[in-house]
């Protein structure tokens, strides 16, 4: 079968004519500049959320460090590009909070082995309550009933909205175990992956602090696309590969210099806590290193770390303000364009300050199905949304994600392919 074609090659990239007239995005120099950053695509890449598409100057100068690694070897390689990746450490203080400095950041494999590293790492006596959301990441979410279990923690329900964003106001008058005096730990993603919100996190930071509550927030899916000024959580973990547009294969987490010498070793290793005498203390506990160091990893995919370095000299060279602009203003866009088309609907309001766009399925239809039949026949690139992914979750949506570099054109052919492979079969 034939792949659909693109029906409005005659506007411009910014442009999309819609039956009420036209929309023009904001910031689109951005766009062009972004766009001409970047290889041509072969795909309509709607999908940030899943993996934004990388710079031509990031692969260039992660495949330039692996060339590297293949002339002097790895070790002298990363020795080499230290001064890179405390730049990228630095950067990533910057975007994270003020209050952070480079030495505060410690790269990771991913935003999901940093969450695991940083809740080894936390101090919880057995009978401790941890805060969460019905939005977690099932990665988390599984990471977190590992250790209640083990550990004889208890995992206590934040109040929501049926948006699944934390209640302020019941949150304030939360009775028994969910009040924050009674909590040993808070987590929650800031923006969740399988709905386009943002949780209210410098609210709820603010209300920790007041509460002598340690607050680890979860920016995988924010970090580059919204505004963490003012926050101030106790740690942070994030990723490369989503809205800052670097590698995938690195992720990093962040602990505040008050906070990070009451952890343990994230992961117990030569990189991470000092040798064990098994002779002299074979039951005792690993000893951290100092400092950040206790969250460290040893061996990594090092020029993931470069390519990242690369892609957050990129983020900061631009108006931070003027970015979140484009891709929140694209991303209602694509809300108010995609609701009801062949009968989905949004998962969020139309109105919502994040690039996530998530559609719920008429009856009958498969979103596995149709993300695959978008990328086989249409070639848009989209993402299906299991319901493991999170408790909230009920049933699996279709998720539309858009960056600087996407279009109104673009969101026009998804809203024409969504119609002619999104609807029930005979």
């Amino acid at each position: 079968m034939e792949p659909l074609r693109r029906t409005i090659p005659a506007l411009d990239a910014d442009r999309a004519r819609l039956s009420r007239g036209h929309v023009v995005v904001p910031e689109p120099e951005i766009g062009r500049r972004w766009r001409a950053a970047r290889a041509r695509a072969g795909v309509v890449h709607l999908d940030a959320a899943a993996a934004a598409r990388p710079s031509i100057a990031t692969v260039t100068d992660q495949t330039d460090h692996l060339r590297q690694e293949n002339l002097v070897g790895a070790y002298i390689a990363e020795m080499e590009a230290a001064e890179v990746l405390a730049g990228a450490r630095a950067r990533l203080a910057t975007l994270l909070d003020p209050g952070l400095t480079a030495d505060d950041v410690v790269f990771q494999h991913s935003a999901s082995a940093g969450f695991a590293a940083l809740l080894a790492a936390w101090p919880l006596p057995p009978g401790s309550r941890v805060g969460v959301v019905p939005g977690e990441y099932g990665s988390n979410l599984l990471l977190l009933a590992t250790r209640a279990a083990r550990d004889g923690l208890e995992l206590v329900e934040l109040p929501v909205d049926p948006l699944g964003r934390i209640d302020l106001d019941r949150l304030d008058r939360a009775p028994g175990p969910a009040r924050l005096e009674d909590l040993a730990l808070v987590t929650f993603p800031h923006v969740p992956s399988q709905r386009g919100v943002a949780q209210p996190a410098a609210e709820v930071a603010a209300r920790c602090a007041a509460a002598g509550v340690d607050l680890i927030l979860d920016v995988a899916q924010s970090l580059g696309q919204v505004d963490l000024a003012g926050i101030g959580a106790a740690a942070y973990v994030g990723t490369s590969r989503k809205w800052l547009c670097g590698p995938r294969g690195a992720g990093f987490t962040a602990v505040r210099p008050d906070v990070v010498d009451r952890l343990g070793p994230g992961a117990p290793s030569l990189h991470s806590a000092h040798p064990h005498d098994l002779r002299a203390h074979p039951a005792l506990p690993a000893r951290p290193l100092p400092g950040p160091s206790r969250m460290a990893v040893g061996e990594a995919a090092v020029a993931s770390r470069v390519g990242l370095a690369t892609a957050l000299t990129e983020l900061l060279a631009e108006d931070l303000g003027a970015m979140r602009d484009r891709i929140t203003a694209l991303a209602r866009h694509a809300r108010r364009t995609l609701d009801g088309v062949a009968g989905w609907r949004l998962g969020e309001e139309a109105d919502s300050p994040t690039g996530i766009v998530t559609l719920r399925p008429p009856a009958g239809v498969d979103p596995l199905a149709v993300c695959r039949a978008l990328y086989v026949e249409a070639r848009i690139l989209t993402s299906p949304i299991p319901a493991g992914r999170a408790p909230e979750l009920t049933a699996p949506v279709l998720r539309a994600s858009t960056h600087v570099y996407s279009s109104p054109a673009e969101i026009e052919q998804l809203a024409e392919a969504l119609d002619r492979w999104g609807r029930p079969g005979p």
